[in-house]
């Protein structure tokens, strides 16, 4: 399946700034008017059942000390909105304006936390600098800063419509309301984290030029993109828009959230957060994957483009096999940007370095590592080595109706290399070794399985639930081609 990377990465130039004012120019003192957002809210679970979830999201104050905005999909249809200072404090807030089209929302607070509202900046989507996203990533309680980089758009204005791949989620996002496919959007090739949603994206001294939304995926990757604010931001305090009485699809669907037992008061909220948020973080060494959301197979190809989708079904067909009843759980590494898939129900661990997981039996393994390879030369010139001495010529053969593929665009600094071989010991097993390089990150990713063993249906099956797995690794980028 073709790997979706970005054509070219872009930065942006000619800013014009947007005076609201905010007297202090200092990023660091800006970031004191980013604030935590905790929400409590009621879904059906998988069974039908009524459940409470915490959620997370990040917000900054705007034109009045009272008021905050976020991204509309983090507080629709919640109970409750709690908002938190850096410095602990903290108190209520209501909804009280929306902008459908851009999924915003401005929150007013119901006791003042002393902040200072921050000042707007106006930004061509395509041209130089790169910022950095203040927020509070999920079951994080002190401000962090990211930097972020904006993927070049053919279009002179991109819109939501321009990066949504799958009919199915079109239609959701339209049945919805917001945001509109029409809105205009920064696009972000970097990731945006759990609970970032809402985030301000700031120049260096301290302007927001944009508010991080994302939310949604695209098959199993990140789909990450920014409302620019001075377009939008303003367009709040005269709006009309009916203020949306049910959770979001994407807190339902797409984004990170927290269950919560029954009883739990609000001072309990922040440690159940953070306890969900250590179980499902898989630590090696000073690197870290966690698991984010779990969709169905069908769930994931409606957000694929037909193509991609089609050739999935396929292969699934091709071998008589119902995958509809099989879900994934989906990964992140914060750090390079990169998704990885895992069969619902198995586990990460750590061996040797590799995140991995085997089936009961132990005769069909997955192997995933992302790390950053420093530049792209560097990654390029490490990516044989990390299979040849993984694999080595005098245990693994080539297979002759399975030839390497190599692919290299070296202007855009991507490259893709897969290899297949099998075991010389005769003993059927077959692995294919997939690396994947967009600038200077790396995601490698290799599956172990006993070839003879593909005739039993119950095996096969439990095969294309980790290939299919495999297939759905991806970086957070696009794709203008």
């Amino acid at each position: 399946m073709k790997r979706k990377l970005p054509a070219g990465i872009g930065f942006i130039l000619g800013i014009l700034f947007i005076n609201q004012g905010w007297s202090q120019s200092d990023i660091e003192s800006a970031r004191t008017s980013v604030v935590k957002i905790e929400t409590t809210f009621t879904v059906k679970d998988k069974n039908g059942k009524s459940e409470t979830r915490a959620g997370t999201a990040t917000g900054f104050c705007w034109q009045d000390p009272m008021y905050v905005v976020t991204a509309l999909h983090a507080v629709a249809g919640v109970s409750d909105i709690k908002i938190i200072k850096n410095d602990g404090s903290s108190t209520k807030a209501r909804v009280e304006k929306v902008l459908l089209e851009a999924d915003l929302a401005l929150l007013r607070l119901t006791s003042s936390l002393a902040l200072k509202p921050l000042a707007l900046a106006e930004v061509s989507p395509n041209s130089g600098k790169s910022y950095t996203i203040w927020g509070f990533p999920h079951a994080v309680y002190k401000i962090q800063d990211n930097e972020v980089r904006l993927s070049r758009s053919l279009e002179a204005w991109p819109t939501l419509n321009d990066i949504i791949n799958g009919d199915v989620l079109k239609y959701q996002l339209e049945k919805q309301k917001y945001p509109s496919t029409r809105a205009n959007i920064l696009k972000i090739g970097s990731t945006i984290q759990p609970g970032q949603s809402g985030a301000p994206l700031f120049t260096t001294d301290g302007k927001v030029v944009g508010v991080a939304d994302g939310g949604l995926r695209g098959g199993a990757a990140l789909l990450n993109w920014g409302m620019p604010a001075a377009r939008y931001v303003p367009k709040l305090t005269t709006s009309a828009d009916p203020i949306p009485n049910v959770v979001s699809l994407q807190s339902s669907l797409y984004s990170t959230s927290t269950a919560l037992p029954l009883g739990a008061g609000d001072a309990d909220i922040s440690a159940y957060i953070e306890q969900d948020a250590r179980e499902n973080t898989v630590v090696m060494g000073n690197t870290s994957i966690t698991r984010t959301w779990t969709a169905g197979f069908d769930d994931i190809l409606g957000t694929m483009s037909y193509a991609e989708a089609k050739e999935l079904r396929d292969m699934v067909a091709e071998f008589g096999l119902n995958m509809s009843d099989t879900q994934y759980d989906i990964y992140e590494d914060f750090e390079t940007g990169a998704t990885v898939a895992i069969p619902n129900g198995e586990n990460f661990d750590v061996k040797d370095g590799w995140y991995y997981t085997c089936n009961s039996t132990n005769d069909l393994c997955y192997y995933v590592l992302p790390f950053d390879g420093g530049t792209f030369e560097k990654a390029r010139a490490q990516a044989i080595n990390f299979f040849t001495s993984s694999f080595p010529d005098q245990s693994w053969s080539p297979i002759a109706d399975s030839p390497d593929e190599i692919s290299e665009k070296l202007s855009d600094e991507e490259a893709t290399y897969t290899f297949y071989r099998a075991s010389n010991d005769g003993s059927g097993n077959i692995v294919e070794f997939t690396i994947e390089i967009y600038g200077q990150d790396m995601l490698i990713a290799f599956m172990i399985y006993n070839a003879n063993r593909l005739e039993n249906s119950a095996y096969l099956k439990n095969f294309f639930h980790f290939s299919l797995a495999m297939e759905l690794r991806d970086f957070a980028n696009y794709d203008d081609e």
